[in-house]
């Protein structure tokens, strides 16, 4: 619940602070005081979006701070979710708006607007009068039935959105291969001819480098030959007997001085690697031949190679891929025409079990519609409101062609309200026939059921009541006095039938000081309080006589 409000330069209110309590707590005040900047600043705290014209005239900011106590466990996992401390299951959150930014915090942590509205959503409601336009829209009717059981509904719905997020991927996979398949059998002269022609090349993916480096040997043969033969005349000299004396030398002193041991071996070991080297020049210069004929047929050869990466815009090695592409595209039309109907049995599996996915969605919004009709038509009875109500959950069918246009992010459900308030007259749309007096208690109906399932512990009104008057007057304060019994509420109020039923009484009031206006309140004792209603069920001159009624009003409701 709302424990304590703090606002400052808020509009017209320079500095107040306000102390709640449990049970029903009604704002009362003439029009322009301050009543709805209290609401407004409450909805800051809740997570409506700010602006600097609620700065008040004159201040660089604008500061709102509210502590809340909860008992909503999915409170403590929200805040444990952001690391945010807490003690108590009490949480401070302040709105800070200036000129160029407004900051968020809880328990002076920073957080975004999104993070706000997550927590806020569990910890108040607040019920204007326009939000009974959402009555009028049916677009609005999925969210409020889903709303009664929100934490259920989303498990489900969190279920469905992962089938159908699969059944997303396979279609894909299947248009993917049909269109593959199409293309195939529209373009197969042409990938027949393309794998034709790459086979004829039988492409080796280093034949480039080796073609080059043939070319480069013709090319300069004579020079190669000439260092050879010059390499292997100085070979067949003396040099290598040279070294092996050098080597047999060094192995006789190592019989004298062991510091020549490892000399001998390394000297030894270069001998033989020397001599393997000599005899390999000697092989190269007994097989080296210059063929004309070769080196115009690696030219050639290294054109068509070059020719054909031009064509096709791809290397020798991605070419090698292509061709083997081109096998696998060109298998026979059974083979691909049955790849194309296992991926459709795969889609259609997939397809049955996201369908199941989402009609058990639809059984849970039915079985909670059934709820909400029950209940719903007790509470507008307790308002005077005699009633037939039904909340009609129509699925789409499945299609045969699997079309996914059925399934969309909330299942594959429409939901309407039907009532029938004129009973005998048969059940008709909701958004069609009802006044804006019966609206109002039907939105008042569906607020308590939803306050009740949701374990909301703070509600807030705006002035619900405008427009009522009479006996349905009286009937709206009960049931707003029955939904104080299990949860805070705070309310403006114009109606002396709901003050009267108040626990707390708060006075707004406005006041003109040196050209300035500033909104004062005061909490009212219990004298006060009556005189306040005798003034609200007065034409501004408060007579005995309504003191002594608004007396009774408050006493019998005690």
């Amino acid at each position: 619940m709302l424990e304590r409000l703090s606002v400052k330069n808020f509009a017209i209110i320079e500095d107040i602070n306000i102390s709640f309590k449990s049970g029903l707590t009604v704002l009362t005040g003439e029009t322009g005081a301050g009543k709805s900047l209290i609401i407004d600043s409450i909805s800051l705290l809740l997570g409506d979006r700010a602006n600097s014209e609620m700065i008040r005239n004159g201040e660089e900011k604008a500061i709102i701070s509210g502590v809340f106590s909860f008992k909503n466990k999915r409170i403590n996992a929200l805040l444990d979710s952001l690391d945010i401390d807490y003690e108590n299951n009490e949480i401070t959150i302040e709105r800070i708006v200036s000129l160029n930014k407004s900051i968020i915090k809880i328990n002076n942590k920073i957080v975004s607007l999104g993070e706000l509205k997550e927590i806020a959503k569990y910890l108040a409601d607040i019920h204007a009068q326009f939000d009974m336009v959402k009555l009028l829209n049916k677009e609005n009717y999925l969210e409020i039935v889903d709303g009664f059981k929100y934490d259920l509904v989303n498990e489900y719905k969190s279920n469905y959105l992962l089938q159908l997020k699969r059944l997303k991927e396979k279609e894909n996979e299947y248009l993917s291969l049909k269109k593959k398949i199409d293309d195939i059998k529209e373009k197969r002269d042409i990938y027949e001819y393309q794998l034709k022609e790459l086979s004829s090349l039988d492409l080796k993916e280093d034949e480039e480098n080796e073609i080059d480096n043939e070319i480069d040997l013709l090319k300069n043969f004579d020079k190669i030959f000439d260092l050879l033969s010059e390499t292997k005349q100085i070979i067949e000299k003396d040099s290598l007997s040279d070294l092996y004396q050098i080597k047999e030398n060094i192995k006789e002193l190592s019989k004298y001085q062991n510091e020549y041991l490892s000399l001998s071996e390394e000297v030894s070991d270069h001998y033989y690697e020397l001599e393997a080297i000599f005899d390999d020049i000697k092989k190269k210069i007994r097989h080296l031949d210059y063929d004309p004929k070769r080196l115009d047929e690696l030219e050639e050869r290294k054109f068509a190679l070059k020719s054909i990466k031009k064509k096709y815009g791809k290397d020798i090695k991605e070419l090698i891929s292509y061709q083997d592409e081109l096998k696998s595209l060109l298998q026979s039309d059974e083979d691909l025409d049955i790849s194309l109907s296992e991926k459709r049995k795969e889609l259609l599996s997939l397809y049955e079990e996201t369908y199941q996915s989402a009609e058990n969605l639809s059984s849970l919004r039915k079985e909670i519609s059934k709820n909400i009709e029950k209940e719903l038509m007790n509470n507008l009875s307790d308002l005077s409101l005699k009633s037939n109500f039904h909340i009609e959950v129509t699925s789409h069918p499945k299609d045969e062609n699997l079309s996914l246009s059925i399934f969309n992010e909330n299942g594959i459900d429409e939901i309407e309200f039907f009532i029938e308030t004129n009973i005998g007259e048969g059940l008709k749309p909701l958004s069609k026939i009802v006044s804006g007096g019966e609206m109002s208690r039907i939105m008042l109906a569906l607020k308590a059921l939803f306050i009740k399932s949701q374990k909301i512990s703070t509600v807030i009104f705006d002035e619900v009541d405008t427009g009522i008057s009479g006996e349905i007057a009286t009937k709206v304060a009960l049931k707003i006095k029955e939904i104080s019994l299990y949860t805070q509420v705070i309310i403006i109020t114009h109606l002396p039938q709901v003050a009267s039923l108040s626990n707390n009484h708060i006075k707004i009031s406005k006041e003109i000081i040196s050209s300035r206006t500033y909104t004062t309140i005061k909490e009212l004792n219990l004298e006060e309080k009556i005189y306040e209603i005798a003034l609200m069920i007065s034409d501004g001159k408060v007579t005995n006589k309504q003191l002594e009624y608004a007396k009774e009003m408050v006493i019998n409701n005690k």
